[in-house]
């Protein structure tokens, strides 16, 4: 009787640990699909890489076992609508600017890289050291906030693009009716120039442009081209007013239903994916500006004494 016994409680312990295998093989093979969301058209260069090279690299490192749907093209609206849905869990990441309003939601501090005039022109050196230095604290207030980033991107330093008038001046950028959509930052320093902007979403960027209810905007080259709005600007002007951060940002929750071993594999190759989303962001952006100026858009600059203008006037900023 004694023997039964024993036999039993050793039964009932081999089938509870196997219980216990099954459930944490079954937990570790689970497929997580991340629905993700970006303004970037699928069919630029720097798009062309997340969907051919980024996201596949991510994939095989977690065996297969995490995949990614992208909605491409601010299909599924502006910057803020995402972080808004990720939120409600219909998205459960996106690749954004760290603009004002994406920064207050994400990681208020991350703004400080987009403060005007912070870097030297196109120094991206100066731009990665910095960056490095406050990376592991943006990273830990992103994480407090409920969002895991996981590469901080160099998008470019903005130029200035009109479709009516020469941009020279101060004075000339405070008689156009110029648009913003980058969140506070953006109308802190157009302000401080002097300029009323008109608050326009990301989707209508497009469409105010081209029925002249906005004649003058601030933006990367190659979303300029990839808007497909270089036919209708005349000029553009390459005062690096600022430097633009991206994130590539999942919600906590998201990550964290990720199997760890999985977690930990992609991690190892983050650094990598993300130096060469950099180096291809780079390239495809002076191509960009280079292929403008070839079609005929009137590159301006400003002197060196309107250069100190605006920085003065930015400064308070």
């Amino acid at each position: 009787m004694k023997g039964k016994k024993v036999f039993l409680k050793r039964l009932i312990l081999t089938i509870f640990t196997l219980a216990i295998l099954i459930n944490t093989a079954m937990a570790d093979n689970q497929r997580t699909v991340l629905k993700l969301a970006t303004l970037g058209q699928k069919g630029i260069s720097a798009m062309i890489y997340l969907d051919k090279t980024f996201f596949p690299g991510l994939t095989k490192a977690a065996k297969g076992q995490v995949e990614f749907d992208v909605y491409w093209g601010g299909v599924m609206g502006d910057e803020e609508d995402y972080i808004g849905k990720m939120r409600t869990g219909q998205l459960h990441g996106a690749i954004v600017s760290a603009s004002g309003g994406i920064a207050d939601m994400v990681c208020p501090d991350v703004s400080v890289l987009g403060l005007p005039f912070l870097f030297n022109a196109w120094a991206w050196d100066e731009v990665n050291y910095v960056k490095g230095k406050i990376r592991k604290h943006v990273l830990n207030e992103a994480e407090k906030r409920g969002y895991k980033i996981l590469v901080i991107i160099n998008v470019d330093f903005d130029q200035i693009y009109s479709t009516e008038q020469n941009i020279e001046t101060m004075e000339d950028i405070k008689a156009a009716k110029i648009l913003t959509w980058y969140g506070q930052l953006e109308n802190k320093m157009l302000q401080a120039i002097g300029v009323s902007p008109i608050p326009v979403n990301v989707p209508e960027v497009v469409s105010s442009m081209k029925t002249g209810i906005c004649n003058m905007a601030i933006s990367p080259s190659l979303w300029w081209v990839g808007a497909q709005l270089y036919p209708d600007t005349k000029y553009v002007n390459p005062l690096p007013l600022r430097y633009v951060p991206g994130m590539f940002v999942i919600s906590l929750d998201a990550w964290n239903k990720i199997p760890e071993k999985h977690r930990k594999a992609m991690n190892v190759f983050l650094p990598e994916y993300e130096e060469g989303l950099q180096k291809v962001m780079k390239e495809s952006n002076e191509k960009a500006y280079k292929a403008m100026i070839k079609y005929g858009i009137k590159e301006v600059k400003v002197t060196p004494e309107e250069l100190a203008r605006f920085k003065n006037a930015t400064r308070p900023v």
